[in-house]
């Protein structure tokens, strides 16, 4: 009898143990899986709404960015456009100022007449070629015997070099042609710059 009245006693308190284990656990269960359910949204939406500003942020920047591009663009492209009307008016004006000069030059020279050229040899060494070559014709002054005078207003005094050149290696003065009693100079005879030279001696004679 007590053997049977311990062991109904002992299948009560196991069965007391088993029910308060049971709700102990359930309470738990109803308690944890809540909070084990719920999303961390507040980590999440901080997170997000520091993505959205920082966007944001970027975008502002990058339109700062374009406007403070175009703006000095515009301002070089100005600066550009003034300068080179600058260049354009100043260019006008020395273009306008160069052709007055030159129209004042040109006005000038018709005024004063055609000036003969200037002797670009040496009259000293031109009176060497003088008397070996020419002297014996246009006589040793160049007031001419055989040849013509050398010194008139139409004559080699008032030619330029060209046409004096001419003269001795092709025998054409400037208006006409003359006859094969001239001689013909060649260059291995009389030199470019001997007939330079005889020029400058030819313009010392009077």
């Amino acid at each position: 009898m007590n053997r049977r009245t311990q062991r109904e006693a002992g299948d009560v308190t196991s069965w007391a143990v088993g029910v308060t284990a049971g709700l102990i656990l359930g309470v738990t269960l109803l308690i944890a899986t809540p909070r084990l359910m719920t999303p961390p949204t507040t980590a999440e939406g901080t997170t997000t709404s520091t993505t959205t500003r920082d966007a944001a942020t970027q975008v502002e920047s990058a339109d700062a960015q374009e406007a403070a591009t175009q703006g000095t663009a515009g301002q070089q492209e100005g600066g550009m456009q003034e300068e080179g009307a600058a260049t354009a008016e100043a260019s006008a004006e020395g273009g306008g100022e160069g052709e007055a000069a030159t129209g004042e030059a040109t006005e000038g020279a018709s005024a004063g007449g055609a000036a003969p050229e200037a002797a670009a040899g040496n009259a000293e060494a031109g009176q060497t070629v003088y008397v070996g070559n020419c002297a014996a014709c246009h006589g040793p002054n160049g007031q001419g015997q055989i040849g013509p005078s050398l010194v008139g207003e139409d004559g080699p005094k008032n030619w330029t070099l060209a046409q004096f050149t001419a003269t001795l290696r092709e025998g054409k003065t400037p208006d006409r042609q003359l006859s094969a009693a001239m001689p013909r100079y060649a260059e291995t005879q009389i030199s470019d710059e001997q007939v330079a030279d005889l020029q400058a001696y030819i313009k010392t004679l009077n």
